[in-house]
């Protein structure tokens, strides 16, 4: 007789206090009385260890028996004495059939809800791939909640893809957005994430301003440690007209290595974060193709807040393309998962460090950037929600693509019935 598990529900928890979960089995022929559970926190534990040096850890917290609930559903009660995660094995006649994790949040972020997202993608209004609404619609076939199209010197296109999308979905989210480049000297990438207005339309057509404000910014901050001085107050132009516009300044690829240097000056990096002069960081970005550069910003990022500065980060793909057979690209392995009450509150969270950068070779391998708290959680989810969540996505993408709207109600429909049961919270 094969005898398995088939679905552990719910997976995410409300810490300190009693709650139930249910385990439905591939078999309904089987004897309760030979089916048993552990659940065992993985951080903070509430069984100690011995004072024997050799300890039989498999036996330290004990199996329980489950409640047969009929039709082969069973469940346990468990007290989730901590934010953490927790090991589940569920034994059947003496052998282990089933190893997986649930996870319990404090009540703050049990409030708060799991967005993935990209801040920093191409479509072919620039020099990507797909039209804006089809670039949209692959990503949310990816699983993906939320995204940002940042075409270079281009703000419309995200608008463009805001007019199709946000009218037929509540579900998925683009962001207005744009890369900001300079325009007659140095060498600037810029996300302007959910501006109000452009920034690019500013440089590109008031010359006379863009240069009165740059003089400003040169006369009243002290550059005395920079070599380049107009550089980073072109920077700061932009960083504060993206502020003035609502958005969220994000700092792109510092250490992305192009016509044989990177693209900031070390220098620079260290005088804009002590001086606040970006919101967030791109500290995982995927035009850096070899890692060098994602390690030397997250190792500087380090660097700078052990000297007490703040630094809220994102990942991004700065895709140009969402083929999955183009191995160049890193489309749906370099994002952002941010922890947020709503998409409004999406720029905020990111600003307020609630959010962490991603980057992933498989379903399985994972390097996470950001507060430890957030991240812990955000690996559970990579593990357990997100490839079963894709799936759901893809459905729903297939209806967006299709404008049919019957179609989207119904899989919207199914994606948050499935998010009912796996979070009870």
């Amino acid at each position: 007789m094969n005898i398995g598990v088939k679905e552990i529900f719910p997976r995410v928890f409300k810490s300190n206090c009693r709650q139930t979960l249910y385990i439905e089995m591939t078999n309904i022929n089987i004897s309760p009385d030979l089916l048993e559970i552990k659940i065992q926190p993985m951080e903070q534990y509430s069984v100690l260890h011995t004072s024997n040096y050799r300890i039989d850890e498999e036996n330290r917290y004990p199996y329980m028996p489950l409640n047969n609930c009929g039709n082969g559903l069973f469940s346990a009660e468990y007290n989730f004495t901590a934010e953490q995660q927790y090991s589940v094995k569920i034994k059947y006649d003496g052998k282990i059939i089933s190893h997986s994790h649930i996870y319990a949040v404090d009540p703050d972020l049990a409030d708060l809800k799991a967005f993935k997202g990209d801040t920093h993608l191409h479509t072919c209004r620039s020099d990507g791939q797909g039209t804006p609404f089809e670039v949209a619609c692959n990503y949310r076939a990816a699983g993906f909640d939320f995204i940002a199209i940042t075409d270079h010197h281009k703000f419309t296109p995200s608008l463009e893809a805001q007019g199709e999308i946000n009218t037929l979905t509540n579900d998925f989210y683009v962001f207005r957005g744009e890369e900001v480049h300079n325009k007659g000297m140095g060498y600037f990438h810029i996300i302007n994430f959910n501006g109000e207005s452009s920034v690019n339309d500013i440089i590109e057509t008031d010359d006379d301003y863009v240069e009165s404000e740059i003089q400003k910014i040169l006369k009243f901050r002290d550059f005395s440690t920079l070599s380049d001085p107009k550089c980073a107050a072109y920077r700061i132009f932009v960083s504060e007209h993206i502020r003035k516009a609502n958005g969220v300044a994000i700092m792109a690829h510092p250490f992305w290595e192009t016509y044989g240097e990177y693209h900031m000056q070390t220098e620079e990096f260290i005088y804009h974060w002590q001086n606040g002069d970006f919101d967030a960081l791109e500290v995982i970005a995927a035009c850096d193709g070899t890692g060098n550069g994602n390690n030397l910003q997250e190792m500087l990022r380090c660097d700078m807040m052990s000297e007490g500065y703040k630094i809220a980060v994102v990942g991004s793909s700065d895709a140009h393309t969402t083929d999955n057979k183009c191995s160049t690209d890193l489309f749906n392995k370099q994002f952002t998962i941010v922890f947020a009450k709503d998409y409004n509150d999406i720029p905020n969270a990111i600003k307020s460090e609630r959010s962490v950068a991603i980057s992933c070779t498989d379903d399985t391998l994972f390097h996470v950037v950001g507060k430890f708290r957030y991240g812990k959680y955000a690996r559970f989810l990579l593990k357990e929600y997100y490839p079963v969540y894709a799936e759901y996505c893809e459905m729903h993408a297939k209806a967006l693509a299709d404008k049919n709207v019957i179609k989207i109600a119904e899989t919207e429909k199914e994606i948050n019935d499935f998010k009912l049961k796996f979070f009870n919270i």
